[in-house]
């Protein structure tokens, strides 16, 4: 209810109504770095709880679920590059080591504070900041017509936040 007051009281952009989606998620933890469906990022915030579904209740996953889909992104600590995603051929088999390579890079992010969750309305891109100077840098591709949301991120209470194609976006209830 607050989220729609604001945005009916003030017509703001992307950066502001995103700001104030995601201002909950500052300050949680992120516990858990994975990929899903190949080379898609996920990370995992907030509590851990196991899965409902059976066949899925050995795994843990977050209260607060951020996943990249087909997005490049960009891993840095300051302004030193440590990895970046790999490279989307889907004719091409995943490398294994390649992305066992890049998680482990990735998992520094592990017990480390979201500080802040910021968008750039012009081109999309996202940057998420975090404790000891590490930057996970989304750089979505405005051209790219595969249909696929750039990002999104699952909320409690059983919402989730889908940002692309293009300019769209929209935030609702599971």
């Amino acid at each position: 209810m607050a989220i729609q007051t604001f945005i009916a009281n003030h017509k703001p952009d992307i950066e502001q109504i995103i700001s104030v989606i995601t201002k909950p998620m500052s300050g949680e933890i992120c516990h858990q770095v994975t990929f899903s469906y190949g080379d898609e990022l996920r990370l995992d915030f907030g509590e851990m709880s196991a899965y409902t579904h059976p066949k899925l209740a050995h795994l843990r996953k977050g209260s607060w679920q951020f996943g990249t889909r087909a997005t490049p992104w960009v891993f840095k600590q300051g302004d030193r590059i440590l990895t970046s995603s790999l490279p989307v051929d889907i004719d091409a088999e995943i490398d294994e080591v390649e992305i066992d390579a890049v998680k482990k890079v990735l998992q520094q992010l592990e017990n480390k504070e979201l500080i802040n969750f910021v968008i750039n309305a012009r081109n999309i891109s996202l940057t998420l900041l975090f404790e000891g100077d590490y930057k996970l840098i989304l750089e979505p591709d405005l051209q790219d017509d595969s249909g696929l949301a750039y990002w999104e991120l699952f909320m409690p209470p059983e919402q989730i936040l889908t940002v692309g194609p293009g300019l769209f976006w929209e935030c609702k209830r599971l």
